[in-house]
């Protein structure tokens, strides 16, 4: 009897194990179909205001160009020097465009003596004649003295083409 539960435990075992790793196997395989999804739409999701349509035309291509992965990359000398605003350098700036959205993000080290607090802000992006393109309202985040925060912004409008960007405090 001792040896036929044995042997019953060992084929237990190895049926257990074998279903253990088919379970591992096709879990990796979804998440890395899903993720592959996810990043090829990435910036083809549907702005969250539905009453707005986009107005992105990716084949215009002023100041801008098409990666690789198909976004519209704002290429702009000016933007890409960086901004000015109230005494802070903003730069590393990345403004993508998909086929529903363009998002806007950079960077703003605090190199001033204090804290900044966070409050509202219009990121304005114009074309090379000074024209508005769009204007978006985001956050200016909160800083710590020394620390590095980013602005993060999305429209449907086309801001892949702006030449320049202006901040506003509202």
């Amino acid at each position: 009897m001792r040896f036929k539960l044995k042997k019953i435990n060992k084929k237990l075992i190895v049926l257990i194990l074998i279903l253990l790793i088919t379970i591992i196997i096709l879990t990796i395989i979804l998440f890395k179909n899903r993720k592959e999804k996810l990043d090829n739409n990435y910036l083809d999701i549907k702005p969250s205001i539905s009453s707005e349509k986009s107005e992105i035309d990716m084949d215009n291509l002023t100041n801008s160009e098409i990666a690789k992965d198909g976004l519209k990359i704002n290429k702009s000398s000016k933007i890409q020097e960086g901004i000015e605003f109230n005494d802070l350098k903003i730069k590393d700036i990345k403004i993508e465009a998909g086929k529903n959205i363009s998002i806007f993000n950079a960077k703003i080290d605090n190199t001033l003596d204090k804290d900044l607090d966070g409050y509202l802000i219009d990121v304005i992006f114009l074309d090379e004649s000074g024209n508005e393109i769009d204007r978006v309202e985001t956050t200016f985040p909160k800083i710590k003295k020394g620390k590095t925060g980013y602005i993060t912004a999305t429209t449907t409008k086309d801001i892949a083409t702006a030449y320049d960007i202006k901040i506003e405090r509202k």
